[in-house]
C-alpha cells in the first residue's frame, strides 16, 4: 500500500517519481537484514547482528545499505526513471496489459505495488506469525512523516496550488492556511503530550485510577494551557500569512491591500496594515487572558 501511494504521488511531479525508489530501498534493506538473520540462525559461525557491539552495529549498517542500493537500483531501472531525472519529466504513463486486458493502472504504479508486496511478504514471513505487530509505532511514524511533508511546503506555494484548483478567492487561501496549520499544530500538540510531567500520571495510577481517569485528571490539565497558546499563536501567524496569500489570489485583506497599492492609494493601504497589526495585538491579549484564567 505504501509503495502504491508514493507511486501515485510520483505521477504528480517529476522529482516525486523518485519516492518509490527511496521507500523501496528502505524495504530492501529490511529484507536483507531479515535474510541474514535467517541464514545466521542456520550457520552459527556467522557474526551476529548484536546492537550492543560495535562490530554488530557496523555489520547491520553495511547489510542494510547493501539491500537499499540493490532494490533502489532495480526499481530505478525497471521504472525507467533516467529520463524523468535528467529532463524533469513525469514518469511514463503507459498502462498495464495483463492477459490481453488493459488495466486502469499505469505500469509505474503496478511495478511499485508488486515490488512492495513481494518485499513486505518476505519481511512478514521471516518475522514469524507470532510476532506482535507494532500498530502504534506504524501509525505514529506514518502520521509524523505526513505532517513533516505537509509542513515543509510553504503556505504561499499551497495558495498558488489551491488557486489553480478551486479558483481565485478566499476559499483557496483558507484551504492553504488550514492544511499548513494542521501540520504545524499537529507537531506542536504531539510534542507537548510527549513532554508532559510523568509525576502526576504515576501518582494517579498508584491510587488505582484507570487509563481514562489518568488522561482526564493528569494529562489534560497539563496540555490545555500550551494548546491554547499554540492555537492562538497559529491564529496570529495565519492572520499575517493571509496578507501574503492574498497577493497570489487567495482573497482576504491581502487582496484588498494589493489593490490599494496598485491603485496608489497608500493611505487606504496604511489603514489595512494598521488593521492587521490591531488584530494581531488583540489576539495576543486575548490569548494571555484565556491562559491566565485557565491556569
Amino acid at each position: 500500500m505504501l509503495m502504491a501511494i508514493v507511486s501515485m504521488l510520483g505521477l504528480w511531479a517529476a522529482l516525486f517519481g523518485l519516492l518509490p525508489v527511496f521507500f523501496g530501498g528502505l524495504l530492501g534493506g529490511q529484507v536483507l537484514l531479515h535474510a541474514y538473520r535467517f541464514v545466521q540462525a542456520s550457520v552459527p559461525s556467522l557474526p551476529a547482528l548484536n546492537p550492543m557491539s560495535r562490530m554488530g552495529r557496523f555489520l547491520r549498517q553495511v547489510i542494510y545499505w547493501v539491500g537499499f542500493v540493490i532494490v533502489a537500483v532495480f526499481l530505478f531501472d525497471q521504472l525507467n526513471l533516467t529520463r524523468s531525472l535528467v529532463d524533469g519529466t513525469l514518469p511514463p504513463q503507459t498502462q498495464v496489459n495483463l492477459l490481453g486486458t488493459w488495466l486502469p493502472i499505469t505500469h509505474y504504479t503496478f511495478v511499485n505495488a508488486m515490488v512492495g508486496a513481494v518485499l513486505a511478504g518476505i519481511i512478514g514471513l521471516s518475522s514469524s506469525v507470532q510476532g506482535v505487530f507494532p500498530l502504534g509505532n506504524m501509525l505514529y511514524n506514518t502520521s509524523r512523516t505526513i505532517l513533516n511533508i505537509v509542513r515543509s511546503i510553504e503556505p504561499l506555494i499551497m495558495g498558488l496550488v489551491f488557486v489553480i484548483w478551486v479558483g481565485i478567492g478566499p476559499f483557496a487561501g483558507v484551504l492553504a492556511l488550514t492544511l499548513h496549520s494542521i501540520a504545524a499544530l499537529g507537531k506542536l500538540y504531539s510534542e507537548q503530550i510527549e513532554n508532559i510531567d510523568p509525576g502526576p500520571l504515576e501518582a494517579l495510577q498508584s491510587t488505582g485510577a484507570n487509563q481514562l481517569q489518568t488522561i482526564i485528571y493528569s494529562v489534560v490539565p497539563q496540555i490545555v494551557p500550551p494548546y491554547i497558546a499554540f492555537t492562538m499563536y497559529r491564529w496570529d501567524i495565519n492572520v499575517r500569512m493571509s496578507t501574503i496569500i492574498g497577493f497570489v489570489g487567495g482573497g482576504g485583506i491581502g487582496l484588498l491591500l494589493q489593490q490599494q497599492i496598485n491603485l496608489l492609494r497608500y493611505s487606504d493601504a496604511g489603514v489595512a496594515v494598521l488593521a492587521i497589526a490591531l488584530v494581531v495585538s488583540i489576539l495576543d491579549y486575548l490569548s494571555a487572558s484565556i491562559r491566565e484564567r485557565l491556569t
